[in-house]
Order: structure tokens, then C-alpha cells, then sequence
């Protein structure tokens, strides 16, 4: 049976990386990175550009989290993810001011309920109301909705219930997810940027 572990920015390993600005649409107009949902689909402005922070250079990054934890990825490591099942929606992006091509602003599709192994868990804790003040614009599940877990570790995910899914955010906690085989192939190619946590 395949495994899952969560993914996170490799900080230790990666402690010269570059640093993403903000999406922005063609015109060049910023996007607010709080409106942008963690899962999509993305519903709002085209997204065209992301702005790199030049005060700070550093290296390229395969797989980087932006401000906020938007994702960007090389085009090669959103090829890799649809190779392995992963849906995703891309936008293809240009960098803001090198104008650099062959990357992409990704969301994850999948954000399934009932994943979570909760016979595993130490800390649990939910929202108990509906937090009207929190929200994504544009497209997605809304964070901090009742029933939402508000605290969890670990996260520990039931390998039967997310059969056949590569890459997910579980509904109740948002914390992105890979299967085996992604993660693989991901070790496979050498991609940068990221660090695994077993998740089950």
C-alpha cells in the first residue's frame, strides 16, 4: 500500500534560496496573495508574472513556496505531478524583473474529506464557528470553517481513504500532501526546494 508525506519548504538545505514576491497579473498589477486560495480552482485575474525580491538573490528553487505559501514550480515539475495523477491548475509565469520564463503558479484540485487518520492523533482541536472575517476570493474552500481543525498533530494520513490521489490538501487541515510515487519521482529529478515528512 502506497504511503503519503507531507511536503514543506527545505529550509535547512536551501538557506541561499531566492525570495518570491507577489503574482501578478499581466499588467503587472500585484495580486493580494491573502485573497489566493490554498486549493483550487483559482477564479480570480489571469496570473501571468511573479515578482522576485532582488534585494535578496539567491538560487532557483524547483519547488518554492511564495509569501503566503502560494506555490511555484518549474513547468518541468508541473509536467512530473499530471505524469503521477496530481490535479493541479497552471499558470504559466514570466519573472518580474529577469523576465524569465518556464514557470508556473500551481493550485492543487483535490481537497478531499475524510482522509485523516484520527486514531493517530495527539493534539486535536476544531473551529467551532465559522470565521466570517478569514476568506479566499478567489475560488477554494474557505479556511476556518466550523468543523475545521483548528490544531492537529501529527498529521497522519489513512493510506486506504486517499487511494490514488498524488498531490492534496485534506478539507480539515491544510497541510499539503504527496504520495509515494510523487515523492519518488520528485527524488528522482533532483527537485529542489522541498523536504518530506512521513505522513501515514
Amino acid at each position: 500500500m502506497s504511503q503519503f508525506y507531507k511536503i514543506y519548504f527545505d529550509a535547512d538545505g536551501c538557506p541561499d534560496m531566492w525570495h518570491l514576491r507577489f503574482p501578478m497579473d499581466g499588467a503587472g498589477v500585484p495580486l493580494n496573495t491573502s485573497l489566493l486560495p490554498r486549493t483550487g480552482p483559482y477564479t480570480g485575474p489571469k496570473i501571468a508574472k511573479v515578482q522576485i525580491d532582488t534585494r535578496y538573490p539567491g538560487r532557483p528553487l524547483d519547488f518554492s513556496f511564495g509569501y503566503r505559501d502560494f506555490l511555484m514550480v518549474t513547468s518541468k515539475v508541473a509536467d512530473l505531478i499530471e505524469k503521477h495523477g496530481g490535479r493541479i491548475q497552471r499558470f504559466p509565469v514570466t519573472l518580474e524583473p529577469t523576465q524569465e520564463a518556464g514557470y508556473e503558479v500551481i493550485f492543487t484540485l483535490d481537497a478531499p474529506k475524510g482522509v485523516l487518520d484520527l486514531s493517530r492523533v495527539e493534539e486535536l482541536e476544531y473551529y467551532e464557528e465559522d470565521d466570517g472575517k478569514i476568506y479566499r476570493r478567489y475560488g477554494g474552500p474557505a479556511p476556518r470553517q466550523k468543523g475545521m481543525m483548528y490544531r492537529l498533530y501529527p498529521v497522519m494520513i489513512d493510506p486506504e481513504k486517499a487511494k490514488g490521489m498524488s498531490i492534496f490538501r485534506p478539507w480539515e487541515f491544510d497541510e499539503l500532501i504527496v504520495s509515494e510515487e510523487l515523492k519518488n519521482a520528485f527524488e528522482a529529478e533532483g527537485v529542489t526546494g522541498l523536504v518530506y515528512s512521513l505522513a501515514s
